[in-house]
């Protein structure tokens, strides 16, 4: 893959040699630009700004900002000045509003800053990557970056390319081979972050009902059954356009696992790995485990899965419960769990009911094999509590 990103061609029509945004936040004194709202974002009333917490992997952990930069009391240019940033400073994250301001701390002090003025800190190259000397491959190479380097960045180009620094050397390198995503978790493939003997039991794609599904979903908070579900995107969307439920945040409230499982459930392997990184977004699942498609892995699905911070959690036991369509075949095979497997099962087939459950969780437990519990916080004692969104690096089965 390193001849590609070596030889690639990218036109050179329109995109300028620095980030506009760079430009614009250095051309323009920080008190006219504050009072530009097509500039620094229209002034939005507070009750309409949603926030995003930091705990969502599709927030950088740390921002730059490239111009001198006020930090506000609000999510808009009406909110009262903290604060002023200087340019290149790097301050945390902890919350993004929804018209794109960034909830920040610094010098004490923590409210907003237009998102029109700041880049991700730092990014982390998806392939061995060269450094050039300006936005596309027609510069000149000043280095390579070895793949998984996470480099400081300074600004972002309209073309994508990022202005970063490695090795005693400043250049760009191509937005495309890089992210912003932390590195994903190190887990076993086939058996995710289960580090137990427990089994895991998993579901994916989506249910055929929403009282089917919130029965699985009772029956395994009050059983003690800890479940890893793995819905589409054009699920979770399906269900909350037609009830306003979201199936995700339902299953974490009854102290079960969510992993990503695509938005349309496409075989990803034909994909490039911006393709495979964008069927992992959207609607779909954020979190840093997700679930191949079919479990079709190639070296294109990987680089997607890295470019999002996830890591690929397959599974060690198929039932084939697609196949077969049978009930009692599906528990047969689920029952035949060996300590430390993780079972695939889907939500429209048989094993997804409170009865089937009750079956396998009795069938292992006459052999001596437990089930993965309900998350009862970190110590695992209490009532069921709610997930995080995302998954320690050992679930507390």
């Amino acid at each position: 893959m390193r001849g590609a990103l070596g030889n690639k061609n990218i036109a050179r029509s329109g995109w300028t040699w620095v980030a506009a945004l760079s430009l614009l936040a250095g051309s323009i004194p920080l008190s006219a630009a504050a009072s530009m709202p097509a500039l620094a974002a229209a002034a939005v009333p507070a009750a309409t700004v949603h926030v995003a917490s930091a705990i969502s992997i599709d927030l950088p952990v740390r921002v730059r900002t490239t111009a001198d930069l006020n930090m506000r009391t609000g999510a808009s240019t009406s909110y009262r000045i903290l604060v002023q940033i200087p340019t290149g400073t790097s301050v945390p994250v902890s919350g993004r509003a929804s018209n794109g301001w960034y909830k920040v701390s610094y010098n004490g002090y923590t409210g907003y800053v237009s998102g029109y003025y700041v880049v991700a800190a730092s990014v982390r190259t998806l392939d061995d990557l060269n450094l050039r000397t300006g936005t596309s491959t027609s510069y000149r190479v000043l280095l390579s970056i070895p793949k998984g380097k996470t480099v400081p960045a300074y600004a972002r180009a309209s073309n994508g390319w990022y202005k970063a620094s490695y090795g005693g050397y400043t250049g760009w390198v191509s937005g495309s081979y890089v992210t912003t995503y932390p590195k994903p978790p190190s887990a076993p493939q086939s058996t995710g972050p289960n580090r137990t003997s427990r089994v895991v039991l998993t579901f994916d794609d989506c249910p055929r009902t929403l009282s089917a599904f919130t029965s699985v979903m009772d029956y395994a908070a009050s059983s003690n059954i800890g479940l890893v579900i793995a819905p589409t995107g054009d699920c979770l969307g399906s269900f909350k356009s037609r009830y306003g439920v979201d199936l995700a945040a339902l299953a974490r409230a009854k102290g079960q696992w969510v992993i990503n499982h695509s938005i349309s459930h496409p075989d990803l392997r034909p994909l490039s790995c911006q393709q495979a990184g964008a069927q992992l977004g959207g609607s779909g699942v954020h979190t840093n485990f997700g679930r191949p498609p079919f479990g079709a892995i190639d070296g294109s699905v990987r680089c997607g899965y890295d470019s999002r911070g996830m890591a690929i959690w397959t599974w060690s036991r198929d039932t084939r419960d697609w196949d077969v369509k049978s009930k009692s075949i599906t528990i047969s095979r689920a029952s035949a769990a060996v300590p430390g497997d993780t079972v695939l099962m889907h939500m429209q087939w048989y094993g997804f009911s409170p009865d089937a459950l009750r079956q396998i969780k009795a069938n292992l437990g006459a052999r001596s094999v437990g089930v993965c519990r309900a998350y009862r916080g970190s110590d695992g004692t209490g009532a069921v509590v709610r997930t995080p969104v995302l998954l320690p690096s050992s679930l507390p089965c």
